[in-house]
């Protein structure tokens, strides 16, 4: 049966929690993934961004969408943009699959959210000539926020009839989620933040019958204060 590797990595824009800039690279190739979610991946504006040059780097395509920009004034305070030009923050996709669609979902902003307004994206991928959804997201980090928007996702995925996964960085746990998607299973298990000594999974790949684990982990501690994610699928 035909199988890929999905991951999910939050950058926190490229920087640790002292604002000093730290190179993601190497962790991202070491996660070898078909299709690459990239919460807090940063952008300068009118220059070529990190994902570029993982895209580059990997034969993937790349499609990524802003979330808000180092000027806005509602940026959270402990999340200092990388020094250097300006740019703007958001959620990437990388996928070295080919791929028949990527599209960018709208998210519902929920009381007291930071973020003024959050998108998934959604690739529908060729496996060997079959069709998977991969669905991307950087979750609101307020409680009453997350489930609904993953609600949302879960929705657009299976209206598409695919196999498909949900992947990035939800900002719940995992039992409150297993509520809301009801129809998936969590491919990995494994404490992801904060990344120097976690405590709590937050990010996730929630998987739907049409594919199955092969194996999965938590990748070890980098830059970010988040952990790597990575699961090896096979489409049933």
């Amino acid at each position: 049966m035909p199988e890929l590797t999905v991951a999910a990595f939050n950058l926190h824009w490229g920087v640790d929690m002292r604002a000093r800039p730290y190179d993601p690279m190497d962790a991202c190739l070491a996660l070898d993934a078909d299709v690459l979610v990239l919460p807090e991946s940063w952008r300068p504006h009118g220059r070529t961004a990190f994902v570029d040059e993982l895209a580059e780097r990997t034969g993937a395509v790349v499609h990524d969408v802003p979330f808000m920009s180092d000027r806005d004034p509602w940026r959270p305070r402990h999340l200092e943009p990388p020094p250097g030009p300006s740019g703007a923050c958001g959620l990437a996709m990388l996928s070295r699959l080919p791929v028949r669609s990527f599209t960018t979902v709208p998210l519902p902003k929920p009381a007291g959210d930071v973020v003024a307004r959050r998108y998934a994206i959604v690739a529908e991928v060729e496996v060997d000539g079959r069709g998977v959804a991969i669905g991307g997201l950087h979750a609101s980090h307020r409680l009453w926020g997350s489930l609904p928007q993953l609600r949302i996702l879960d929705r657009e995925l299976t209206a598409r009839g695919l196999p498909s996964a949900i992947v990035g960085d939800c900002n719940m746990w995992g039992p409150p989620i297993s509520v809301v998607l009801r129809d998936r299973v969590r491919a990995v298990r494994g404490r992801t933040w904060p990344a120097w000594r976690p405590h709590s999974q937050i990010d996730h790949i929630w998987i739907d019958d049409g594919l199955a684990v092969v194996d999965a982990g938590v990748g070890g501690e980098t830059g970010s204060d988040h952990r790597p994610i990575r699961a090896r699928l096979r489409v049933r």
